[in-house]
């Protein structure tokens, strides 16, 4: 089987288990192979700190119909708002993941491994080319992070190889120097690949099922963790490196754990311990957030009902809730976000699982001609707590700003974008910028926009 037959293999698997249905993510299937390119092996069990690729994806798929929706609630919706600049990022290349950082925003794409751009003027200070760019790199969902003028991003251990792996990079800011490199297990190139927490940075190791904390400034090794018989994704709360484990697999123990490891030793101490398998959703504040079947799923995210079950990690509480719907996206102050391939966005409770709102959003997801129940994404939500506004950015350039407590459209911009064709399962970045400011990043076009939202009304 080669690889193109591969990709079609696994899309027909994946669409079998996501049906096409309103509180089904279409993108799924094809989010899922193109971050399987270039990967020699087809791990669906997962890999050292990633959750498997379908348990991360599917845990969005159970819920209603979503046929009962409340209305949209109706405000006054403002249209003001200040383009401030529009860059085009270099190079015939594809760009996969921004992330704001202090005075710039940092990408990473197929040709490059790192580029900032000043958020003030939008122009291009730095770029670091990647060693080889064949246009079919692996896609990053997330950088690494920066901090104390390192740049933390991902890159081809073996460019230009048939299996060029991925290395976690460190570059220094000022010089443009690559400090170090550390290698991963696979191509996973998400947020919990490589995490930062106060003192190192947790990466998984050239071996499976295993976790080393890093020195940031030198890559040194300070400390390893190994598990077995588990899938575990990693997370810093408040700045403490955590595991989030699931069994592995039916014959491992049947139980799923929420583990934090001694930010200076590694030392594990196990917080909670939940009966049978689970999903990591995110975290509300210290507690963290697992999804979990309690029907006769044989995946997580087959149809039927699911448990929203938060752990608090400093008591090691463990409480359930049985979940109306869809959870997963991005939690902002206890409201997890989300948007329907129709355009419908949708907020459910952090705290019990329970939808808040509904909103027709407006924004213009178009169907893939190319393959089945395939669309186009919006961009996942910038959160803006002082206004209380969460926006969305759609491929096309049309964005919304909506009230994070009643779902009403605020606010309504548009960005003038080069005409594109549509690429499902990816999906434009938002991110918030200074106190009201937003940068938003569409195949290497890059922006930043003042909105100015309508007041609530009293």
């Amino acid at each position: 089987m080669n690889a193109d037959q591969l990709d079609r293999a696994l899309r027909d698997v994946l669409h079998a288990w996501t049906p096409d249905t309103a509180a089904a993510p279409t993108d799924l299937a094809d989010r899922l192979v193109r971050r399987r390119r270039r990967r020699t092996t087809l791990r669906v069990t997962g890999a050292a700190l990633g959750l498997t690729a379908v348990a991360f994806g599917t845990v969005l798929v159970t819920g209603t119909s979503g046929d009962d929706r409340p209305p949209t609630p109706t405000n006054h919706v403002s249209r003001e708002g200040k383009l401030r600049w529009q860059t085009t990022l270099p190079g015939k290349t594809t760009w996969d993941a921004c992330m704001n950082g202090s005075g710039a925003v940092y990408c990473r794409g197929a040709g490059y491994d790192g580029l900032g751009v000043d958020t003030r003027t939008g122009k291009v200070v730095w770029q670091r080319p990647s060693a080889n760019d064949d246009g079919g790199g692996t896609p990053a969902g997330a950088m690494a992070g920066v901090r104390d003028g390192i740049l933390f991003t991902y890159a081809d251990h073996a460019p230009g190889t048939s299996n060029p792996g991925t290395d976690v990079v460190a570059v220094d800011i000022d010089s443009r120097k690559v400090l170090w490199k550390h290698k991963l297990a696979d191509d996973s190139r998400d947020a919990d690949s490589a995490v930062l927490f106060d003192g190192g940075i947790l990466a998984n190791t050239p071996t499976f099922k295993s976790a080393a904390a890093l020195d940031p400034r030198t890559g040194r090794t300070l400390w390893t963790h190994k598990w077995k018989q588990a899938d575990c994704t990693a997370a810093a709360i408040g700045g403490v490196p955590h595991l989030m484990c699931s069994p592995d697999s039916e014959k491992a123990p049947q139980r799923s754990t929420v583990v934090r490891l001694d930010p200076a030793t590694g030392r594990p101490h196990t917080v909670a311990t939940v009966k049978g398998m689970t999903s990591y959703i995110g975290r509300d504040g210290d507690t963290v957030l697992l999804a979990a079947p309690v029907g006769k799923q044989k995946f997580i995210g087959e149809p039927g009902p699911t448990d929203l079950i938060r752990v608090d990690t400093g008591t090691g509480k463990v409480t359930r809730h049985r979940a109306d719907g869809p959870r997963g996206g991005v939690i902002a102050d206890g409201v997890m976000l989300t948007v329907r391939k129709d355009g419908t966005a949708l907020a459910w409770s952090a705290a019990d699982g329970k939808q808040l709102w509904a909103s027709a959003s407006g924004l213009r997801l178009r169907k893939d001609p190319s393959g089945p129940g395939m669309y186009e994404l919006a961009s996942a939500a910038a959160v803006n707590l002082t206004d209380r506004v969460a926006y969305f950015l759609d491929p096309t350039g049309n964005m919304v700003g909506l009230d994070l407590d009643n779902g009403a459209v605020r606010w309504r911009g548009k960005v003038k974008l080069s005409e594109r064709p549509v690429r499902a399962g990816v999906a434009p970045e938002l991110m918030t910028e200074g106190r009201h400011g937003l940068i938003g990043q569409v195949d290497g076009e890059l922006f930043r926009i003042d909105p100015k939202p309508a007041r609530t009304e009293s």
